[in-house]
């Protein structure tokens, strides 16, 4: 067309433009600018030089790891994260220096309560199963160890010829102590990692020998050792008219061993039953049995197998009370008053007299009432449990915490609310668990250091020999 640029053919200036961002070779591949070409090659190398400077994360070194596992929020966190891979399971399972530091920063954790079945004991074999009732924490790893267990007791149903009623006496660093009255049975059970073992009889039948007048057994208690997770332990006081004496089963021999007779301070009382039969305590490598009249304490040393007896102070006679550990270790009693929380921790003196001194008692009412109000917008629960000089009950003592329910002192049935609460010894402040009627025994369950982070055993004996070939 004359006299116009032909209407098929870029204008000169655009196609100036085009040709100079990019140069064309001889196929129609368009290549970068050479100082474009550079810029990238610069990035690249760096990118190259940081993945060269920081090693792969499966190569850092076993402090390092450790002080990172340190910090982790929990000991369920732990277990997912050393659970990654063999080499990061073998760093925290062969060193007892390090679980010992994690324990001190991070206590055990609760992960509910076990409530024995309500109503007298049901005879004969009518199903009977404790409930477990979750501590509800906002810690997904804790929740999720919950889901992954089973606390419903499922497994107890696969036991051969055994019936369907089985009630909790203890538990002992994740595991529980089952027994079936009517069959006159015992069952040692992990709920979290899904362990029983195999069945074994309530004592053994010349647990009685020698004895003087009436007799009786007390609830067996279990023992338990986070760095020897393959075995346990399980002793059964025995006491006739004016003496004792242990009777012990071992996993190692899978027998009961029994031991001689001890005679002890006479009770004031005039049953025949003259120890509590519920209620079993364990401290520091000590179970403990209390007289029926709360005067004296028995206590067992579980290394030497010795008896020891020793005067209740007066402020336990009407309480409830605990035996268990603080935050240090050191061995203590927390009793309740009330709305009062009292502490008492195990001394000697200078003849080697063991001794039980008050160390403090702290009221709690006004703690309690703020830990009742988060979240509540009526106040008539609240108004009904503190100004009704209710009352609290210690349930356990473990690790630095107290586990405590409150119990309305007017009109208290097994249909009565009650709030279980957590109370840490350290701080004194409480943590509200949940409300629930309280119509039956409480079992808490505190998770434990699970058998897999602990040494070699079994499939992991295996599994790191073969690694390390």
């Amino acid at each position: 067309m004359a006299g116009g640029s032909s209407p098929i053919q870029p204008p000169p200036a655009k196609r100036q433009k085009e040709t100079s961002s990019a140069a064309v070779n001889s196929l129609g591949e368009d290549h970068p600018p050479a100082a474009m070409t550079g810029g990238l090659k610069r990035r690249r190398q760096r990118r190259q030089s940081k993945a060269r400077r920081a090693p792969p994360i499966h190569k850092l070194g076993e402090d390092l790891l450790l002080e990172i596992f340190l910090r982790l929020p929990s000991l369920a966190t732990l277990v997912r994260a050393a659970l990654t891979c063999r080499a990061w399971r073998r760093a925290v399972a062969s060193s007892p220096s390090f679980r010992r530091r994690f324990r001190v920063v991070h206590p055990p954790p609760l992960l509910g309560l076990f409530f024995e079945a309500p109503g007298p004991v049901q005879t004969p074999n009518t199903p009977a199963f404790p409930t477990f009732v979750p501590a509800r924490r906002r810690d997904r790893d804790l929740t999720a160890a919950v889901r992954g267990g089973d606390f419903f007791l499922t497994s107890l149903e696969d036991l051969p010829d055994e019936g369907p009623c089985w009630y909790i006496v203890d538990r002992c660093r994740g595991r529980v102590l089952l027994v079936n009255w009517d069959d006159a049975s015992l069952v040692v059970f992990n709920p979290l990692t899904r362990r029983i073992e195999d069945v074994f009889d309530l004592g053994p039948e010349d647990m009685f020998d020698d004895s003087r007048g009436h007799c009786a057994q007390i609830n067996p208690r279990l023992l338990s050792s986070d760095e020897d997770p393959t075995s346990f332990r399980v002793v059964l006081l025995v006491h006739d008219e004016c003496r004792i004496r242990a009777t012990v089963f071992s996993s190692d021999t899978w027998e009961w061993l029994v031991l001689a007779w001890v005679d002890v301070p006479a009770s004031s009382g005039d049953d025949e039953r003259w120890i509590q039969h519920e209620g079993g305590m364990q401290a520091n490598g000590f179970l403990y049995w209390v007289y029926e009249d709360q005067r004296y304490l028995v206590s067992l040393d579980t290394a030497t197998m010795e008896f020891c007896v020793t005067e209740l102070p007066h402020c336990l006679r009407d309480s409830t009370f605990d035996i268990g550990k603080a935050k240090d270790g050191a061995t203590c009693i927390v009793y309740s008053d009330q709305l009062n929380v009292g502490v008492l921790m195990h001394t000697r003196d200078d003849d080697g007299v063991e001794k039980w001194v008050l160390d403090r008692v702290v009221p709690l009412d006004r703690e309690l009432e703020r830990v009742l109000r988060v979240g509540l917008d009526d106040d008539t629960v609240l108004n009904h449990l503190v100004a009704d000089h209710s009352d609290l009950s210690v349930l356990a003592v473990q690790d630095g915490y107290v586990y405590l329910s409150s119990i309305p002192s007017v009109h208290h049935d097994s249909q009565t609310s009650c709030w279980f609460l957590s109370l840490c010894l350290e701080t004194m402040r409480l943590e509200r668990l949940f409300r629930r009627s309280f119509d039956n025994a409480v079992h808490p369950y505190i998770m434990a250091w699970p058998p897999s982070l602990v040494g070699n055993y079994g499939g992991f004996a295996l599994q790191d020999a073969q690694s390390l070939k």
